[in-house]
């Protein structure tokens, strides 16, 4: 099993979860660029989160997993968050990068953490600010988890991107109990 996480979806937020998979964090572990490396690789399970999802989605002709779950994905981030946001978290990222990331993993209902961040995650802000996934086409391995609660509000772009969808109960940040039951019921 391959974990794509999300923006700041550092292991620390986790407990058990990047000890049962191989996880990733974009922007820590890999750039954009080597995503295809990244996920190619995985014949099985391959999850993504948030920025994960929308990663794995981008790069959707390198998929080899026989299953694959996307977390809150999305296809333009700026169709959720409008781009001032983005600019604003840049600059504050700026001048005080660890307050950024615990705001930002507050807000999303996720473990606080603020140690040891990386400067390119402000290269992820930038990222997010512009990408988008045109073209998709929905697949029959492909499942969608959306969050009811979701800042975002991404339940809509679910039933765009997956013929299987499910809505659960949870914000942004999903749970390794809510993830450990999803896997469970689609894989």
């Amino acid at each position: 099993m391959t974990f794509v996480s999300g923006w700041a979806g550092f292991r620390e937020i986790f407990d058990k979860l990047p000890l049962q998979a191989r996880f990733l964090v974009p922007f820590v572990d890999f750039f954009p660029t080597q995503t295809p490396d990244v996920i190619s690789t995985e014949k099985e399970l391959l999850i993504g989160w948030s920025l994960g999802a929308h990663l794995i989605l981008k790069y959707k002709l390198y998929i080899n997993a026989k299953t694959v779950i996307l977390l809150t994905p999305f296809l333009y981030f700026c169709n959720h968050v409008n781009k001032r946001i983005l600019d604003r978290m840049v600059l504050a990222f700026e001048k005080d990068k660890s307050k950024v990331v615990s705001e930002f993993l507050h807000n999303i209902g996720a473990r606080s953490y603020n140690k040891n961040i990386p400067d390119s995650l402000k290269d992820g802000l930038e990222f997010l600010r512009e990408s988008k996934v045109e073209n998709f086409e929905e697949k029959d391995n492909y499942y969608c988890v959306c969050a009811k609660y979701d800042f975002l509000n991404l339940a809509g772009v679910c039933n765009k991107i997956c013929k299987k969808t499910f809505l659960i109960n949870s914000n942004h940040y999903i749970s390794e109990d809510n993830i450990e039951l999803i896997i469970k019921k689609l894989y």
